[in-house]
């Protein structure tokens, strides 16, 4: 039979290693929560971008497509929401100009960071600090 003392280090060496597995479960379902929210907001950024080349290059607008990248922001807003809350908000944000870009102004975009580029960056920043 094992001394009591043995026992006593056997039995917190299982929960010792039962922890660090309940934390690695953890950063592995934080990691997979960034990595859902960080698809979704690439598909927002490039789906806009495409569009914005597109009436650069000439073009009419086009509601219905407008209407998808709308959505595209809204669904992105979804997942982001348990990991960066500020910027879940502004892709909400986002959405609701693109069912209405001729409300906005500039300042209004700058005002709730919403441009392109500040989203970018914030996208990359949850990039950089989720690696």
């Amino acid at each position: 039979m094992y001394a009591p003392e043995i026992m006593t280090g056997i039995t917190i060496f299982n929960r010792l290693l039962a922890a660090i597995g309940l934390l690695k479960a953890k950063q592995k379902e934080k990691s997979e929560r960034t990595d859902q929210a960080l698809y979704a907001l690439y598909a927002a950024v490039n789906e806009t971008k495409a569009y914005i080349s597109y009436l650069e290059s000439g073009r009419r607008r086009n509601r219905k497509r407008e209407f998808a990248i709308a959505r595209l922001w809204h669904d992105a807003s979804v997942p982001l929401r348990k990991v960066d809350r500020g910027l879940a908000e502004r892709c909400f944000i986002k959405g609701g100009y693109w069912l209405e870009p001729d409300t906005w102004s500039e300042l209004m975009v700058n005002k709730k960071r919403i441009g392109l580029d500040q989203i970018i960056k914030s996208t990359r920043d949850l990039l950089m600090e989720s690696s």
